[in-house]
This record gives C-alpha cells, sequence and structure tokens, in this order.
C-alpha cells in the first residue's frame, strides 16, 4: 500500500527550491511515484511538497540518502519542516 507525505516548509528561494526538486526528481531512487509543489497563495515563499511512496521504508531510503544534499541545495538547512505521513482510507 502507498503512502503520501506532506511537507510544509518556508521561508524559501523559490528559484533554489525549485532547482532542487528537479535535482532531486532526477536522482534513480526506488519506490518513489510521483511529486507536486505547490507555493501558498498568500505567501509564495512557503511550499508544500506531496510525494506518493510505495512504502515508508522507500521514502526513508531516499532521505538517508539524499535529505542532507537536497536541504544544502534548496537552502532549506536549519528551518522546521511540517511533515506528515497518509495512508489511503
Amino acid at each position: 500500500m502507498s503512502v503520501l507525505i506532506s511537507m510544509q516548509v518556508g521561508p524559501v528561494d523559490w528559484a533554489k527550491f525549485k532547482a532542487a526538486v528537479d535535482w532531486a526528481n532526477a536522482q534513480p531512487v526506488a519506490g518513489h511515484i510521483s511529486t507536486k509543489v505547490y507555493r501558498a497563495e498568500d505567501d509564495p515563499s512557503t511550499v508544500l511538497v506531496l510525494e506518493e511512496w510505495e512504502s515508508h521504508d522507500a521514502f526513508h531510503k531516499m532521505a538517508d540518502a539524499l535529505g542532507d544534499e537536497f536541504n544544502r541545495r534548496a537552502g532549506t538547512e536549519g528551518l522546521d519542516w511540517v511533515d506528515r505521513s497518509w495512508s489511503p482510507a
């Protein structure tokens, strides 16, 4: 059963964040199904990332392998992310 991960963070430099998302999506990662990124209408420097994964384990393997480099590229090191895992109802 797949899992949806929501991650919200801000403020971000949108161009830098978008480049980091593009880099991450180009990495060969097992278990990744999809990624969508949204910007808040009232504050475009706040982003919401929705990712679907085949399992929690697949997501955590990616986060362990790419998370630090993603944060470095995105300029989100030290920012507090609001994360939540969602299962199909």
